[in-house]
């Protein structure tokens, strides 16, 4: 679920890194042609492609790799993603798309991933409902197909519902780009996309109006990772009314752009280290950080974060993983951690300390 593939695999670099030598010395002894160069030169871009790769864990399958040269190339469009009967759905997790165009809010798209989880399509069970934990991705060009692919959110849940880890949720990734590609922080941004109406009024309006949910703020949750961690934290603190548990891996408390640069009042307003000290918390919630622990920066802001919000009453869990860095696969790591944790906040986070 959260360990290595082979496509992350250090035997993976260390077997390429030894065909490039091997090819060196063919080239070499032989004393063949300038065009025998190539072979040399691409393994070894090639083994360097997946000593990032190793790193990083964006890329877990040739699925993964075909996005990321989606991306690459400028798509990150709706129309160009995969149908939603191709996306992978093993077990009795179902990949569902929504389109929820916000045009007056400067979203042209709105592309959007549903997981529903299994059993939601039993006629037996046609009048349950879910509650929903939304996720940002990171940056930079992320989309809400990763956390189905290097996320593995997919298998996450499935894996989950094996094992009776936690009550059924639906998970909703979202794409906070405004279909461009663009690092928009989740911000209302000035002349720009209002992300942060658009995803505390616009979608979770329509995922409650089209799925069955449990359209109440405290069966709802947003989280995300690295960028779209800082996302999760501004919105959560920001619309308590709409969101009744955070769940922030990799975080951040600082927007860290220009795109607020002129309006002092917003950046001070979308800057939790800002405000976060003088926060009142109106309504019960919980917040759960996660980090790498050889990423120090993300550790002591974690637990910075964690004594702060716990000091203005928030319902707090942080989770330190061992051996990992700043990457997606310590957020694919933690995802069943924190999914476990908002199941276990859902309808019943304490109430604030005054």
């Amino acid at each position: 679920m959260g360990g290595r593939s082979p496509l992350e695999s250090t035997v993976l670099v260390v077997a390429l890194g030894l065909l490039t030598a091997a090819a060196v010395v063919v080239l070499l002894r032989r004393r063949m042609r300038r065009i025998a160069l190539v072979v040399p030169v691409l393994l070894a871009v090639l083994t360097c492609a997946a000593g990032v790769n190793s790193y990083v864990g964006y890329v877990r399958s040739l699925d993964d790799f075909a996005r990321l040269l989606l991306l690459a190339s400028g798509g990150n469009g709706e129309a160009e993603q995969t149908p939603p009967e191709s996306l992978p759905a093993p077990g009795g997790v179902r990949v569902a798309d929504a389109s929820l165009p916000d045009p007056q809010l400067g979203i042209p798209t709105g592309r959007t991933r549903v997981l529903l989880p299994p059993g939601y399509d039993d006629p037996a069970r046609a009048t349950e409902r879910y509650p929903v934990v939304y996720l940002v991705h990171g940056y930079p060009s992320g989309g809400p197909d990763d956390w189905l692919g290097p996320g593995g959110a997919v298998q996450t849940l499935q894996a989950m519902a094996d094992a009776h880890a936690a009550p059924p949720v639906i998970v909703v990734a979202v794409d906070a780009t405004a279909g461009t590609g663009t690092d928009w922080e989740c911000l209302n941004v000035p002349g720009g996309p209002q992300l942060e109406s658009y995803l505390t009024t616009t979608v979770p309006r329509a995922i409650d109006a089209q799925f069955r949910t449990l359209p109440d703020r405290g069966e709802r949750a947003i989280g995300g990772m690295s960028g779209g961690a800082f996302c999760a934290l501004n919105l959560g603190l920001r619309h308590q009314n709409t969101y009744s548990v955070i769940l922030a891996t990799e975080p951040s408390d600082d927007p860290d752009t220009a795109l607020l640069a002129g309006h002092p009042d917003l950046l001070r307003a979308n800057t939790p280290r800002d405000y976060l000290p003088t926060l009142e918390l109106l309504q019960p919630l919980a917040v759960m950080l996660h980090a790498g622990v050889v990423a120090r920066t993300d550790v002591d802001l974690a637990y910075r974060l964690g004594d702060q919000l716990a000091g203005r009453g928030a319902n707090v869990a942080v989770r330190i993983e061992p051996g990992e860095w700043h990457t997606w696969r310590t957020a694919r790591i933690g995802l069943p951690y924190l999914l476990a944790f908002a199941g276990e906040n859902f309808g019943k986070a304490p109430p604030p300390r005054h």
